[in-house]
């Protein structure tokens, strides 16, 4: 049984009643009950506490509270000393402590602490990074690769074999140090990280709105149109040394492209460039639909749709300068690149991650099979 434990203590020095401030819209500690219940590997997870406005708030939110005794909830009070308290009370083989002061961490960091943790037979775990750490004046002109790396833990997520904690240690013999991504470093102790905590989760909140809404958007395209040239190529021009064109594709675009075909979507090219390579890329990739040299984007895809029976409303559009933009403002999905035209990217109801030529057309391909495998 894989056991998690919130510890949320009512004293705190630092930043007063922390544990209930409101963040984001809601209790800190919210967001690391949330995290704890939409896991799929933690089999239980308790709230221990001391403080009755805490355990209220706790149980509010559908967690399960574990009142701790007043002579663990001290100032000089060890992580330890809780957790054998509890590890007395409850059959387990591991705990995984998870600190309401993380509340970037979610449910898919806990799982996947717990299962490389179980994978890797260690006795212990702890999320952090590794940071460069020497005396000023003292580095004798060392290379930045050359001075020592010092892995500070992060607060995120522990886990302890029960083992270990009976023996009364912190770590034991086998610790996985698991590298955590940066914007998940920050933990709340004073006004400051607070503050640059909230920052962060408002923009995670924000961002996954955006990709919900996108994805109900995708969820109803029936044909992906696509410009060529800056989104299915870096838009640059390569010629040989004869005179002769290039255009260098993406393999893992191509790969995207065939699986949302086979997934029912109808394709189409749709580049301003006469280029026999666009031609030849459509053969390969059984492109539904294409059109080079295209002065009139709007009249050749409302050809295309005419054809099949569809709506502008029925298109994903993934284009990057200002010839698209007449399109992109009638169909269903707009999608740029990251270095579209600015005009474009106003108006784009997504922005891609990856750039043209680097994955991009992927990445719209990734989220339209969300949609079809949720």
């Amino acid at each position: 049984m894989i056991f998690g434990v919130i510890l949320a203590r009512g004293g705190s020095k630092g930043l007063p009643g922390k544990n209930i401030l409101p963040i984001a819209g809601f209790p800190l500690i919210y967001w690391t009950i949330q995290a704890a219940k939409q896991s799929k590997l933690l089999d239980d997870f308790v709230v221990s506490t001391e403080d009755p406005v805490i355990a209220d708030c706790a149980r509010n939110f559908g967690a399960r509270v574990m009142i701790r005794p007043c002579d663990l909830a001290q100032d000089d009070t060890t992580t330890l000393a809780v957790l054998q308290h509890i590890a007395a009370q409850v059959e387990c083989n591991a705990v995984v402590v998870l600190q309401p002061t993380s509340p970037l961490r979610n449910h898919d960091t806990i799982d996947n602490c717990i299962k490389e943790f179980l994978q890797g037979n260690y006795d212990t775990l702890a999320t952090g990074y590794y940071t460069k750490i020497i005396e000023y004046a003292t580095h004798r002109n060392l290379r930045r690769q050359d001075i020592p790396g010092f892995f500070y833990d992060d607060g995120n997520v522990y886990i302890l074999n029960k083992n270990v904690i009976k023996a009364g240690k912190w770590y034991g013999d086998t610790i996985c140090r698991k590298v955590n991504e940066p914007e998940l470093n920050v933990e709340i102790d004073d006004a400051t990280t607070f503050t640059m905590t909230e920052a962060l989760l408002r923009q995670r909140l924000m961002e996954g709105r955006q990709k919900s809404d996108i994805l109900n958007k995708l969820a109803k395209v029936k044909i992906m149109v696509m410009d060529v040239d800056g989104v299915l190529t870096d838009g640059g021009m390569y010629y040989s040394a004869n005179g002769d064109e290039l255009k260098k594709f993406n393999t893992r675009d191509g790969m995207g492209i065939s699986i949302v075909q086979k997934a029912g979507l109808k394709t189409a090219f749709i580049s301003s460039e006469n280029s026999d390579i666009v031609y030849q890329r459509a053969y390969k990739l059984s492109i539904d639909h294409v059109h080079a040299k295209s002065g009139n984007k709007m009249e050749v895809l409302g050809k295309f749709l005419e054809k099949e029976g569809l709506s502008f409303q029925d298109v994903v559009y993934v284009g990057d300068d200002i010839n698209d933009l007449d399109v992109m403002q009638k169909v269903g999905v707009a999608v740029t690149v990251p270095d579209g035209n600015i005009a474009v990217k106003n108006i784009a109801h997504y922005i891609t991650k990856a750039q043209g030529g680097n994955g991009a057309v992927r990445e719209v391909c990734d989220l339209i099979m969300l949609t079809r495998n949720p």
